[in-house]
């Protein structure tokens, strides 16, 4: 009732029939539940307590432990990698489980005995409502698995207390109420045992409350169906598995007369609509004259949501589930990275063809170890631990580097900036709102830029110098009902600022065109002169950077925590293997992604959700013998 009461005060634009079918699925879900749990311990109790009340109770334990493990192990996983070093993983970890398996144990012996006492179990009953409220004001827009372990345990506590307080008032009542709610019950089962459609389940899926369409999706619904095969137009040859198909040759572009110097310039969690509003330009005068002199392309899409994800994708030139992650490094800096992952990044590619190649680590995980951004032959490291190192820090090796940079020497160089970022407080703006203190620390960023700019504007570099900056992915305030990143993969995440600029690029030119970060590594290749392997999913941007025209041919797609979406046109199929929901949004006339196209439109949306999952059965991420950490 608190989630149904939720859903309905938080949710805009939503139809009374939606509205409807939320509430009767969320109770249906929840009643399934309930019932399931009723069964288990009953059975528990003809068996192994007719025998021993200790053994039941430590049936209970092992299985409470054995849901809370399910439900929350990433978050206690973490939480024991962090605290001491992760020296005391070993005890920490199974503790976390062992209370929360407790926990349970507790809840619902404390339940049965609130229920004994007169009016007591209506203490339990209103405190347990509470926790639920709590729940859906606190972390909205992610941590499924606190959710999962907050309803849970309220739910028994407040079961275990109103079910038996209220049993003799039932059996007192008419007939007529009893057999009401019997009915009721069997209703509501039997509609829990009817797959949820689309529509609701991503209804289900906006309130931290929808636990019920959590283990429904994780145990026993699939994909809506979306049978239909690839059009020509939305799977060109770049679905096939590609394992038997050449090295892409460079383009025939003259670009540079001297050893090149390219500059890839990575700023943090910045969107696209925010640096090329014209109500920013002021904001960011630096942005606004590569912008002025160079390309930039108004519809970039970074590979993820997450900066990790998105820059291992540029360097690799593979989606999140075509690589093998795992969990590296130590204490506060330990989570999944892709260090164990064969696929040679572009980097190695130019160090084996004698460019020089330098990076400034402004995270602890971009340094070469983590493989997100690995075989740099020259590696400053300006940060330790979690820190986010400061823009001063991060670009003055850059200029110290770009100064002893040979007439006769190619040289690459990566840097990533970290200034926007929550809690928005690195900017000149102190006081304002998160986004108007965003603002403040892009355009700090943007100061930064500025002093790279005038290196590579020296007379010796001009014309052999290429800077292009871009982002890892967006920033959301509110959109989608989240904040910050990470959490989804709508175009207010994923949606980037792409500019290239240098003295063979041409000048003002705005390409509509979508493309991908994935085509930078391409790009960069082809700047050199190098081919582009054949595993990379993105396609050379050179002679459009040139001012030639092309057609780009390869998908654009976007991958995050088992999230994945495609674009052909102005068509965006996004499917997510994990809450089992689909989606498709036309962006020329939504772009806010707030009308879902799937049961309007299937003649347009089934070939593209086909082409998406052509895609990895092509390439997937199974092909290797190995799975990737987040399982559908």
């Amino acid at each position: 009732m608190v989630d149904i009461i939720a859903f309905n005060v938080s949710a805009r634009g939503v139809g009374l029939g939606a509205r409807a079918l939320h509430a009767l699925w969320d109770a249906a879900l929840l009643v399934a539940l309930g019932a399931f749990s009723d069964l288990v311990v009953a059975a528990l109790e003809r068996t192994v307590g007719r025998r021993s009340r200790a053994a039941l109770w430590a049936a209970l334990f092992v299985l409470g432990a054995l849901g809370m493990r399910w439900s929350v192990d990433r978050i206690f996983s973490r939480q024991a990698d962090a605290a001491f070093g992760g020296e005391l993983r070993w005890l920490l970890y199974p503790s976390f489980i062992a209370g929360a398996g407790l926990g349970i144990v507790i809840a619902l012996a404390l339940g049965r005995r609130l229920a004994t006492t007169r009016w007591l179990w209506v203490a339990a009953v209103v405190a347990s409502l509470v926790a639920l409220v709590v729940n859906e004001l606190l972390f909205r827009d992610d941590y499924i698995e606190i959710h999962t372990a907050v309803v849970w345990s309220a739910a028994t506590l407040s079961g275990a207390s109103a079910s038996r307080a209220l049993a003799s008032r039932v059996e007192k009542a008419s007939r007529r109420v009893v057999v009401g709610l019997r009915v009721t019950a069997a209703l509501l089962l039997v509609l829990a045992a009817v797959p949820a459609p689309n529509s609701v389940r991503l209804d289900l899926f906006r309130s931290p409350g929808g636990v019920g369409a959590w283990v429904f999706a994780s145990f026993v619904w699939t994909l809506p169906s979306f049978d239909a095969a690839p059009t020509p137009e939305v799977a060109p040859v770049w679905l096939s598995a590609r394992a038997d198909s050449p090295p892409r040759s460079p383009s025939e572009v003259s670009i540079a007369k001297a050893p090149p110097v390219v500059v890839l310039l990575t700023i943090d969690a910045v969107r696209a609509d925010t640096v090329l509003s014209p109500a920013n330009a002021e904001h960011f005068p630096t942005l606004r004259r590569l912008m002025r002199e160079g390309v930039t392309f108004s519809h970039a899409r970074a590979p993820g949501s997450q900066t990790a994800v998105s820059l291992t994708g540029l360097f690799s030139g593979k989606t999140f589930s075509e690589l093998k992650w795992e969990k590296y490094g130590a204490g506060t800096s330990r989570f999944e990275y892709a260090v164990n992952d064969p696929t040679p990044r572009f980097v190695s590619a130019l160090a084996d063809a004698g460019v020089s190649t330098f990076k400034v680590a402004s995270l602890t995980f971009l340094r070469n170890e983590y493989a997100v951004a690995p075989g740099f032959a020259e590696e400053v490291v300006v940060t330790s631990g979690r820190k986010h190192a400061p823009g001063p820090a991060v670009v003055q090796p850059i200029l110290d580097r770009l100064r002893t940079v040979g007439d006769d020497e190619p040289l690459f160089v990566f840097a990533h900036l970290t200034e926007p970022h929550a809690p928005y407080d690195r900017g000149k703006l102190k006081k304002g709102t998160p986004y108007e203190r965003y603002v403040s620390e892009i355009a700090l960023a943007d100061t930064y830029v500025a002093r790279i700019v005038k290196a590579l504007s020296a007379p010796r570099l001009a014309q052999r110098s290429l800077l292009i900056v871009s982002s890892d992915h967006g920033e959301a305030f509110g959109e989608h009902g989240t904040w910050e990143h990470t959490k989804t993969i709508y175009e207010e995440l994923v949606r980037v600022p792409l500019i290239a600029w240098g003295g063979w690029v041409s000048r003002g030119e705005l390409v509509s065109q979508p493309v991908s970060l994935f085509d930078l590594g391409p790009t960069i290749l082809d700047v050199f002169g190098l081919p582009t392997p054949d595993h990379h999913v993105g396609q050379s941007l050179v002679p459009i950077l040139a001012g030639q025209p092309l057609t780009l041919e390869r998908p654009i797609l976007v991958e995050g925590r088992l999230r994945r979406a495609l674009y052909t046109g102005d068509l965006k199929v996004m499917v997510d293997l994990r809450r089992k929901t689909v989606e498709a949004y036309d962006l020329a006339v939504d772009p806010g992604e707030l009308h879902n196209l799937y049961d309007r439109d299937r003649g347009r949306v089934a070939p593209a959700l086909a082409a998406l999952r052509a895609y990895y059965e092509a390439r997937g991420y199974t092909a290797d013998g190995y799975e990737p950490i987040y399982k559908p």
